[in-house]
This record gives C-alpha cells, structure tokens and sequence, in this order.
C-alpha cells in the first residue's frame, strides 16, 4: 500500500474505533477505557485489521502525524458520546505516538480539542507508545499537559521497545502499564510471579499506579487482584468492543454521574 493510499484511508474515516475497559481492582468498577483503531473499512468493501496499516504508520513520520491528529479527534469526540449516553464520567485512555507528542504545537492541538468538545482534561489519559523514541521537546509537552492540565500519563507496555526505565526520570508519569508477557506466566511461573512483585514495589516506591494488560484466566486476575494492582485489562475482563457495544458494558459497571 502507498502512502497516499494510506493516508486517504485516514482522512476518509475509514478507520473503526473500539473500546476495551480497564478494571479497577477492589472497587469492581470499571471507570476507565482505552480507546483502539481496531479495523480498516477498505474502499473496495471488506474489512482488514487496522495493526497491518498501524505498523506502516508507525514507521512513517508524516503518516504517524495524520493518523495520530485524526485519531485522537475521533476518540475524544467518542468520549463525550459515550458518557452522554451512559451519564458517567469514564476516563479515556489513548496510545500516543511519541513523534505526534514531540510536535511543536501538540499541547496546543490537545487543549484546542479539548475546548472544542468540552471533555475535561482530568478525563484523558495518554499511554505513551514504546514503538517510537520521545524526544526533549515530547517531554516537555507531555509534562506541561499534565502539570497544568491534569492530563494522565501511563508509560505502556513497560519492558518493552522504547518503553524503557529511563523515561521515567524525565516524564511526570502517573503510572506504569505492564506488558502482556508478564500477565502470561503468571501464576504458575514462579520467575515471572517474583518479576512482576518486583516490578510493582518498584513502581510503589515511585509512587506510580500499575495497570496489568493481558489478563484472560482468573488465576491471572485473582494474582493482580491480591497484589493490589491499581487496574487490569484483558479478556477476561472484556474483549475490544465497538463503541456502541461499549456502552452497555460501562452502564453496567461504571460509576455514574449522580454516583460519583
């Protein structure tokens, strides 16, 4: 596929969001979303998995900015429908491509949006890609959004790509979000069980928040539930869903707004 072609596919909305919950841990709640490109609509009819054209995009700067600007209008202005037709007030969770954060007016593209759509800052979470390398300018703005905004910031998939330790001196990140191979082996595993409490401590002591991805048994569930993991994510929790589908899942589990 050509970078035109790609780069059509975006403009013309051709790519599908889905939404897949993060689970509060101890409060058997679900407040939190991440929000996913999860399907290409082609011309032609049919439909291919959005990852193929993601890994392209990733690989291309021009094409990462198009997507990423696209994208995150799209999942933002999907929020505030989702908790118009759920009265909640979920927080949405979006990948964030480092070269689209490393851009000069990308705080300012942020709080634009933000204004447009009336969502509150307080209510979008960046998880930081490991695909791509922040650059000083992508720190700086990143720690402005979340220093005089209140916009959350999660390092994912932590151990792995670029996702590495040393960002964490240089980010304001509120937390860490585990890479599905650690979920894999536990609990029967015992290195990966005494990786994953070493991690966790790690991250306590830094006072940052854990989210565990990947969880899909409930052996692997009840092990980040008694270790007092923040969040979790994973099948068994809940698959990706279209974002219509989302919204019976979050009117069942979430707080609502007259709750909250």
């Amino acid at each position: 596929m050509t970078t035109k072609f790609i780069n059509d596919l975006i403009l013309s909305n051709a790519f599908e969001l889905y939404g897949q919950p993060k689970w509060t841990f101890g409060k058997n709640t679900c407040n939190t979303y991440e929000v996913f490109a999860e399907v290409v609509h082609m011309p032609g009819g049919g439909t291919i998995p959005a990852q193929l054209l993601l890994e392209l995009i990733e690989r291309d700067e021009n094409l990462t900015i198009v997507f990423s600007q696209w994208f995150l209008e799209a999942a933002i202005t999907s929020a505030v429908e989702l908790c118009e037709k759920t009265n909640s007030h979920v927080t949405l969770s979006l990948n964030l491509y480092p070269q689209f954060a490393s851009q000069e007016l990308f705080v300012e593209r942020v709080l634009e949006l933000l204004e447009k759509t009336g969502f509150n800052p307080r209510k979008l979470q960046f998880e930081l890609s490991e695909a791509q390398s922040l650059s000083s300018k992508g720190v700086e703005n990143l720690n402005r959004l979340h220093d005089e905004h209140g916009v959350g910031l999660y390092l994912a998939n932590f151990g792995k790509g670029h996702a590495n330790i040393n960002l964490l001196k240089d980010v304001h990140f509120d937390g860490i979000e585990l890479d599905r191979s650690f979920a894999a082996g536990v609990p029967e595993d015992d290195q990966a069980s005494l990786m994953v409490f070493a991690i966790h401590n790690f991250a306590h002591a830094l006072d940052l928040q854990v989210c565990a991805k990947g969880i899909e048994t409930p052996e692997q569930f009840e092990f980040f539930e008694e270790l007092k993991c923040f969040k979790g994510q994973g099948f068994i929790i809940g698959k990706p869903l279209p974002m219509a589908e989302l919204v019976a899942y979050i009117e069942m589990y979430a707080i609502h707004a007259q709750e909250a």
